[in-house]
């Protein structure tokens, strides 16, 4: 068995725990205040690595009492429970007497015990030795040290892995916040809080100091609509009188905050497009007034464009926190990691949209984001044919595990799930909003109306995959058929009562769950498991629209379909259709 090496570099830390042991505490209790050892056990190989290394370096300075380092020197039980002078005089009732009279009284009582008086000499002589050797071994860590130094063999091995190879990397990572210990294998929070500290010990002044608290300020008057300041120095300068009159605004807002509210509930159709628009439009508030010195929307001229999108590209550490907190609390940030291209390009999409509405609602005078080139580009590591859906191989291996689990509500639930997801391609609010009064058997077949993103109704086709899978899954909860239960039912319900709806996230956590168990227990190949890792609900959707682009469904039916505002999204994401025509053309006249 190979031995772990906890001590390569002898700090501080070390002797203080030689210290905080020779003084009575346990060797555990101080190996994992000081050492950071991770399991209990490992305390005895860490306390005697420390001892070995120090005692290396008091023998090599020629120090005789080097034996002394490690050693648990411990009073005799009557010296240790004598009374100190103070007591003594308190319990005997002495005050007034002189200091004299008192010590031969003291001594009379207590005579000295020789043994005891050896072992307070050598414990002296052991803390000095201590104090010594930490002056002139000791090293103070370094943020550009490597990990390897400072911590265990297991944990730094774990950390150089994830891309934290100096002790700098560390505190970036522990300074997001958050989860910051994802990437680590077999490491919790109770783990993760273990390196933290130990790094905390090490480099305290390293360790991030809180986050600023990012709020908007509730002065009105800060975020009231101004027209542009004129220029300082202009060749021509027109009278008050001769300016033109910016027309009356047709909102009620008195500010920037109550006006971006305003084109959020005008605009959103669901509170997900709410919830993005408001953060977004939050986000550019908030750098108004930390980086543009509170300057408002209607002051944002070609240049503050610019520079916030170089921002996004760039964000600043002081604006990334990855901490549970609210909104304006301590501890919170307006992002939680730098953002992909992507990201960065619907966030300007976004605000662009946002100026639009505003400057037609007459609360800007001029929208910027008009002369700015508002395109980010292409992420270059994006892999363009990367699809989050099943593949066939995949989604019988998650099939046969489902049917080799005993008979259980849970178990029909996500067999039904996954032959109707994958035969329709609803998403999932869809799914959890629709009844069955939504279904009707028309002359052309089995639909069902779905009131879909944006809030719009459409007809989507439900074919024979997915009906055999919604009568199978209504006659086992007990409803009866499609043509005779109760029309208020939900498609999809508690596993506890058959008429009762479910939520978002009960419907995430039970696919995802059934996913995870059906993946490991697998026989997939080891890459296809590790991109299934992250599949969810809404890899059914795609896997349905991938399925159809493999079976030669039309794109306009695709598109009807998902309910795809238009065929190039559906191209965009499904696009092995356009891919597999212009490899055949170019295959028919390069053979």
């Amino acid at each position: 068995m190979i031995k772990t090496t906890f001590v390569k570099r002898l700090g501080r830390h070390h002797f203080a725990h030689l210290r905080a042991f020779s003084e009575g505490l346990d060797v555990q209790a101080s190996a994992k205040r000081y050492l950071g050892i991770e399991h209990g056990h490992e305390a005895k190989t860490a306390h005697t690595q420390t001892v070995d290394a120090v005692r290396m370096v008091a023998r090599r300075r020629g120090e005789s009492a080097w034996r002394l380092i490690g050693l648990r020197i411990t009073l005799s039980a009557a010296t240790g429970s004598q009374p100190s002078l103070d007591d003594f005089i308190a319990e005997q009732n002495l005050d007034g007497w002189s200091e004299a009279e008192v010590a031969e009284m003291y001594l009379d009582a207590y005579p000295p015990d020789k043994k005891s008086q050896r072992r307070e000499k050598l414990r002296s002589r052991q803390l000095q030795l201590l104090k010594t050797l930490e002056g002139v071994a000791a090293e103070t860590p370094l943020p550009s040290d490597l990990i390897s130094g400072w911590f265990d063999d297991v944990t730094a091995n774990k950390l150089i892995a994830a891309g934290m190879v100096t002790l700098a990397d560390l505190g970036a990572k522990i300074a997001v916040g958050g989860n910051w210990f994802s990437a680590l294998p077999a490491v919790g929070r109770t783990k993760a809080t273990r390196i933290r500290n130990h790094f905390e010990m090490l480099l305290p002044h390293l360790m991030a100091p809180q986050k600023a608290v990012f709020s908007l300020a509730t002065n009105h008057g800060l975020f009231a609509p101004e027209p542009p300041q004129e220029a300082e120095q202009s060749l021509i300068v027109l009278p008050r009188s001769a300016l033109p009159t910016l027309p009356t605004s047709m909102l009620s807002a008195t500010n920037d905050q109550e006006a971006v509210e305003s084109w959020i509930a005008a605009r959103a159709g669901s509170e997900l497009t709410a919830t993005t628009y408001r953060r977004e439009a939050m986000r550019l508030l908030l750098w108004l007034q930390y980086e543009c010195l509170g300057k408002t929307l209607s002051q944002m001229n070609v240049n503050d464009c610019g520079n916030y999108m170089a921002f996004l590209q760039n964000i600043p550490a002081k604006w990334i926190s990855r901490v549970r907190a609210k909104p304006g609390a301590p501890g919170w940030a307006p992002f939680r990691g730098p953002l992909s291209r992507k990201s960065q390009a619907q966030a300007i999409v976004i605000i662009a949209a946002l100026f639009a509405w505003l400057q037609s609602a007459r609360h800007l005078p001029a929208n910027p984001w008009l002369l700015v080139n508002q395109k980010t580009g292409d992420d270059a590591s994006e892999k363009m044919l990367d699809s989050k859906a099943l593949s066939e191989g995949a989604m019988q291996e998650i099939l046969k595990y489902i049917e080799a689990q005993k008979p259980s509500p849970s178990r029909t639930r996500i067999r039904f799930i996954l032959r109707f997801m994958e035969s329709v391609g609803l998403r999932s609010s869809e799914l959890i909003n629709a009844r069955l009064e939504d279904f009707s058997l028309e002359p052309e077949g089995w639909v069902i109306q779905v009131h879909g993103k944006g809030a719009k109704n459409r007809i989507a086709a439900v074919p024979g995959q997915a009906i055999e899978a919604l009568q199978e899954y209504l006659e086992l909860r007990g409803v009866g058929s499609l043509q005779s239960a109760p029309p208020l039912a939900p498609l999809l319900a508690s596993t506890l009562d058959p008429m009762e709806p479910i939520g978002y996230q009960a419907l995430y956590e039970h696919v995802r769950g059934w996913f995870t168990r059906a993946i490991a227990a697998s026989a997939l190949p080891l890459n296809e498991r590790l991109k299934l890792s992250g599949a969810s609900t809404h890899w059914l959707r795609h896997t349905f629209g991938t399925r159809a682009i493999a079976r030669e469904v039309p794109l306009d039916v695709i598109q009807a379909q998902m309910g795809h505002a238009s065929i190039q999204t559906t191209t965009a994401i499904y696009g092995r259709a356009p891919i597999k025509r212009r490899v055949d053309e170019l295959g028919k006249a390069f053979r």
